[in-house]
């Protein structure tokens, strides 16, 4: 995956959102699509290409992530 250099094999489909936001200065429209990805090798670690824009990556348990969450995601 372009983001963190990691190499994924097998993706199932999960869902897809539809997310619109009025309230903005500049309204938008997102469609997320989710999908669930098995790392190539369960050895790779997350890679920072972009240290400018991103601060990096961390792994958390689905049921222990942290807050607040993207509006998407919380009200999925």
């Amino acid at each position: 995956m372009e983001e963190t250099g990691l190499e994924m094999g097998k993706a199932d489909f999960l869902t897809v959102t539809n997310k619109v936001f009025l309230d903005k200065s500049k309204p938008c429209h997102y469609v997320i699509v989710f999908l669930r990805a098995v790392l190539a090798d369960p050895n790779q670690v997350p890679q920072n290409p972009e240290p400018d824009k991103c601060d990096g990556w961390d792994w958390y348990d689905w049921d222990n992530l942290p807050q607040p969450l993207f509006s998407t995601l919380d009200e999925m």
